[in-house]
């Protein structure tokens, strides 16, 4: 390539915890591909998502803004400017944003994207599928075959790609067919391994977003039982190179309970899917020039879809030959909000003029130049806001006024979870786990209390930093064109609200199939295990 600029490669993969990766100190599995990235770049121990669920954070990455900046016509109209919005799996994007595809595709960069996007859908109709549908009939084969290419043509044209394969709206348990409910982290990899070459004929440097469905649900172990030949776009006949492998794992696994098996086998996809690609890269003589940046989306219960740290804190990874240091460990807040500005920034690119930026690069960190480029960092999950400065952690939880009428008035006989309803699932594991789930302000110590089970809010020894960290949220919320009225409302301190959050902590988990199936009997805080 006649272009020097340097290559980027993100790997966004789905729900992980840090201390599953052998680099964090996991010992669930080897993932000696992943701790590579970390031998030889950055590894981040402060690193955080916006937001604790997919759709939100896949929003922020992509575009370096907070969720709640989020200007698709279907979000304003479940959230009118005049209300506090609520974040959920509906910040799609649309035209009226640029992404970091877009922005690399006009200063002469090669974008793809291969795997999970789950930002949006097609407007155009899709193919329509039986659940009992054979995926060996030719016909169910052409309607696959077409379906993939009108997400793809999607993705290009909204997300401003060059080049799409291998994509999946949402979770494959989700799939319209049954036999395709299955994970098949193959097929996404071959996806971004046909991006790379041809990104190798191309005289420009260029950009890949790959992001595989490890370790979210379905049951990881049950994909190694599968056909790897049988994918979301119809038979493809050379995935089947990859079958022997799913073979050997599988006979590994034997033994082991079930949720054992379900993350050891999603995180030897993870890892297999990365060594994989840096393969390629250095077959194709691309590895030298090339940025790679690892996290997964968000944690895992009991935070998901909360502002709590086990939901939000991630394993973050970033490799770049020649300008960060091999083992570098940075312990500074950073976010992923922050890798589109970063990647700018060492593409010596500007940002467009015309558009607002939450992020901050992260360049001047790991080259040293700066020991820390964030002082703060800012959250939203449903009605929630949060702010952290790494030592303590404000989060504020307040409903609509629609809400608390309703409570009053007796028409909601129950307390809404953060995302104003009385029964989704995250929200019951958290609440299980969380004592001050409901509490509208909460303050918790990090440093002493990183389980957040300790609400300070309430002691007057700690009046002084909760005003500060309110103030400071304050600001970040003075900056969106939604109102989010910090006052506390009289309602949420009587004895009838506290009845109705007894209502709802009585729903409980056991309805929640997969929960003890896939992920085992969660202890939290975990100093209580035997």
């Amino acid at each position: 390539m006649s272009d020097e600029r340097p290559n980027f490669i993100v790997i966004f993969s789905d729900e992980l915890d840090a201390s599953y990766l052998g680099c964090y100190g996991g010992e669930i599995t080897a993932t000696p591909n992943i701790d590579s990235l970390a031998e030889e770049g950055a590894r981040f121990t402060n690193a955080y998502a916006v937001a604790s669920m997919c759709t939100p954070s896949r929003y922020s990455l992509l575009t370096g803004k907070y969720p709640g900046r989020c200007r698709h016509p279907q979000f304003l109209r479940e959230n009118p400017e005049t209300k506090p919005y609520c974040i959920g799996w509906n910040t799609y994007i649309d035209s009226s944003v640029q992404t970091i595809a877009q922005i690399l595709s006009k200063n002469g960069y090669y974008t793809g994207m291969s795997g999970k996007w789950h930002v949006g859908v097609p407007d155009e109709d899709l193919p329509k599928f039986d659940p009992s549908d054979d995926p060996d009939d030719e016909e169910v084969d052409q309607r696959l075959r077409l379906h993939q290419k009108i997400l793809a043509e999607h993705v290009k044209r909204i997300g401003g790609f060059n080049y799409a394969a291998s994509v999946l709206l949402g979770n494959f348990d989700t799939f319209p067919i049954e036999k395709l409910r299955y994970h098949n982290i193959e097929w996404i990899t071959e996806g971004a391994l046909r991006f790379l070459e041809l990104a190798s004929k191309k005289d420009q440097p260029f950009f890949l977003y790959v992001t595989p469905t490890a370790i979210h649900g379905p049951p990881h172990h049950l994909s190694l039982e599968q056909d790897v030949r049988y994918t979301p776009e119809g038979k493809i006949e050379n995935l089947k190179k990859y079958q022997s492998a799913r073979e050997e794992k599988r006979r590994e696994l034997e033994g082991l309970s079930s949720d054992k098996k379900h993350k050891n086998a999603g995180l030897w996809f993870l890892d297999e899917q990365i060594g994989m690609i840096m393969r390629k890269l250095k077959s194709l003589g691309l590895e030298e020039n090339t940025v790679i940046f690892y996290m997964p989306d968000h944690n895992v219960e009991p935070g998901k879809a909360t502002c709590y740290e086990k939901g939000l804190k991630i394993p973050m990874m970033m490799k770049w030959p020649g300008r960060v240091r091999e083992g570098l460990v940075i312990d500074s807040l950073v976010q992923t909000v922050d890798i589109l500005p970063t990647i700018l920034d060492a593409a010596e690119i500007d940002a467009p003029s015309n558009t607002r930026l939450d992020g901050v690069s992260l360049v001047p960190l790991v080259e040293g130049r700066k020991s820390k480029v964030r002082d703060h960092i800012y959250f939203e999950v449903g009605y929630a806001r949060a702010i952290t400065d790494g030592r303590y952690k404000y989060i504020a939880f307040r409903y609509p006024e629609s809400i608390i009428k309703g409570m009053e008035k007796g028409m909601i006989d129950y307390a809404p979870n953060y995302f104003g309803t009385q029964k989704q699932q995250h929200s019951c594991i958290a609440i299980e786990h969380y004592p001050h789930y409901f509490d509208p302000d909460q303050l918790y110590d990090l440093k002493r209390d990183s389980y957040e089970q300790n609400n300070l809010a309430n002691d007057p020894g700690y009046k002084q930093i909760l005003q500060g960290m309110k103030n400071q949220l304050k600001q970040i919320l003075s900056s969106f064109k939604h109102p989010y009225n910090l006052e506390v409302p009289a309602f949420v301190k009587t004895k009838r609200f506290q009845e109705l959050i007894e209502k709802t902590r009585s729903i409980g988990t056991d309805w929640i199939p997969w929960l003890k199936r896939d992920h085992g009997k969660i202890i939290w805080p975990p100093e209580d295990q035997p």
